[in-house]
C-alpha cells in the first residue's frame, strides 16, 4: 500500500477501514501516556487496560533492538487501536507460537530473522498474506506461500573502530578471511549462537562454501585471537571500551552506534566480483492463523511496509528498505549488495545443525549473563568494569 501524505492525514479513516474498527479520538488512543514535567511524553507501555479486545492488535515480538516504538505509535494514532506488545526472546518466539496452536493469543508476529519463521511454516501458525508490496519485492524476501513477510533488512557487515583501525578503508579487512590475517591479530569481536544472525551467517556460508572451508576458516580467526561477546550490543560496547579492531554485527547496528557518537565505519566483507558475498536477513512479520483480529493483522502489515514508514526506519536504524519505491538515503539498497549463494529456504534447513556445528566450535554462551565476559582459544576472560558501570541494555 502506497501512502501519500495526503493518505496520512486521511489515515484515522483508512486504516481504520483496514482494521475493521471505528476510529476513536486521538487523547484516547494515546490515553496510557501520562505527561512529563519535561514536556517530553515517556515512552509507552503498548499494554492497554480496559479496552475491548476488538480494538487492541496483540504483538508478539521477537525483535527488542531497535524497537518499533514510533511506529506503533503512529499506528494507534492513526486507527485509534491499541498495541498490545509482548516483548521475548527470538530464540523462544516459534515455540510459543506452536504450543498456542489452536488458540493463539496473538494477532501477529514480528522477529528479526528469516530462518525462524521459515522452519516452523510447516506447522501452519502463520495466515499467508499477499500484501501488495511484498507481492512487487524479490522472492527472497518473503515465504514462497506468503506466510511471512520481510519488513526490513538488515545486511551483515563488519565494524570498523576508526581510534585502532584508522579511517582509511585500505587498512580495513575486505573479505571474511581476511579476519585472520596477522594485521587483524587480536583485534577480532564476533558475538555468540545467542544472537540468531551469526547461526544464519554461518549456515549461508556452510551452503556457499562447504563445511571443509568453512571450518577451516572459523578456526584460522580464533588462532589469530577472535573473542566473542554473547550479543551485539555487548561486542560493540567492547570494540570501542577495549579497543579492538573490528566486530561483526549488522549494518543497522553499526549505523545506530556511529549516530550515538562513537568513531566507526563499516566495512562491506567479500563483495568483490565473484566474491561469496554477505548474508543479508530481514526483519520479519507473519500474520498469526487463527487470531482474534486479523484485519488489524494484515492493516498493520501494511502500514509497516508502506514508503514513509520504511524511509523512518532507515533513517532512524540504518535498516534497508524493502518497499521498491522507498528511498534509501545513506543506506545501502539490497539490491546493491552481493548476497552469498543460499536461499532462505536453505538456511531453515541447515539453521539448527549449524547450531550445534557452532557450538562445538565455542559460539555458545548461554549460560553467561556477565556483559564483561568474552571466550576465545584462551577460555573467558572479565574485562576491567569501565568508569561509571556498564551500559543499560548490555
Amino acid at each position: 500500500m502506497k501512502l501519500t501524505r495526503r493518505d496520512f492525514s486521511r489515515g484515522a479513516v483508512a486504516l481504520a477501514g483496514l482494521a475493521g474498527t471505528a476510529a476513536i479520538p486521538l487523547a484516547r488512543a494515546q490515553s496510557s501516556m501520562k505527561a512529563s514535567p519535561t514536556g517530553e511524553a515517556p515512552k509507552p507501555a503498548f499494554k492497554p487496560v480496559g479496552v475491548e479486545r476488538a480494538k487492541v492488535l496483540k504483538v508478539l515480538s521477537g525483535r527488542n533492538r531497535p524497537d518499533l516504538t514510533p511506529a506503533y505509535k503512529m499506528w494507534e494514532q492513526l486507527t485509534g487501536m491499541r498495541v498490545d506488545l509482548t516483548k521475548i526472546s527470538h530464540l523462544d518466539v516459534m515455540d510459543k507460537l506452536v504450543a498456542q496452536k489452536g488458540d493463539p493469543q496473538y494477532d501477529l508476529m514480528i522477529t528479526n530473522t528469516m530462518a525462524e519463521p521459515e522452519i516452523v511454516r510447516p506447522a501452519g501458525v502463520f495466515d499467508p498474506y499477499r500484501s501488495k508490496v511484498a507481492a512487487e519485492y524479490d522472492d527472497w524476501l518473503r515465504a514462497p506461500d506468503y506466510s511471512w513477510l520481510s519488513i526490513t533488512a538488515w545486511p551483515r557487515t563488519a565494524m570498523v573502530n576508526w581510534a585502532t583501525l584508522g579511517r582509511d578503508p585500505a587498512n580495513w579487512p575486505k573479505r571474511f578471511e581476511d579476519l585472520a590475517d596477522p594485521r587483524f591479530k587480536g583485534k577480532v569481536l564476533m558475538a555468540s549462537i545467542q544472537e540468531s544472525i551469526v547461526t544464519s551467517y554461518f549456515a549461508a556460508m556452510r551452503i556457499a562454501k562447504g563445511d571443509e572451508w568453512t571450518g577451516r576458516m572459523i578456526d584460522r580467526v580464533f588462532d589469530n585471537g577472535m573473542r566473542l561477546y554473547k550479543s551485539h550490543a555487548q561486542e560493540r560496547n567492547a570494540l570501542v571500551r577495549e579497543g579492538y579492531g573490528v566486530a561483526l554485527v549488522n549494518s543497522s547496528n553499526a549505523h545506530v552506534f556511529f549516530l550515538e557518537g562513537n568513531a566507526v565505519g563499516e566495512a562491506w566483507l567479500d563483495q568483490e566480483e565473484g566474491g561469496l558475498g554477505t548474508l543479508v536477513e530481514t526483519h520479519t512479520i507473519a500474520v498469526i492463523r487463527g487470531a482474534k483480529n486479523p484485519g488489524a493483522a494484515r492493516g498493520f502489515v501494511d502500514f509497516i511496509l508502506s514508503r514513509e514508514i520504511q524511509e523512518m526506519l532507515a533513517r532512524l536504524y540504518g535498516e534497508s528498505p524493502v518497499n521498491p519505491a522507498a528511498t534509501a538515503g545513506s543506506v545501502r539498497p539490497v539490491g546493491q549488495i552481493r548476497r552469498m549463494a543460499a536461499t532462505p529456504e536453505r538456511i531453515a534447513a541447515h539453521f539448527k545443525d549449524t547450531q550445534k556445528y557452532l557450538a562445538e566450535k565455542g559460539f555458545n554462551m548461554e549460560d553467561l549473563e556477565d556483559p564483561l565476559i568474552s571466550q576465545g582459544r584462551g577460555g573467558r576472560r572479565r574485562d576491567k568494569p569501565p568508569p561509571g558501570g556498564v551500559p543499560a541494555g548490555d
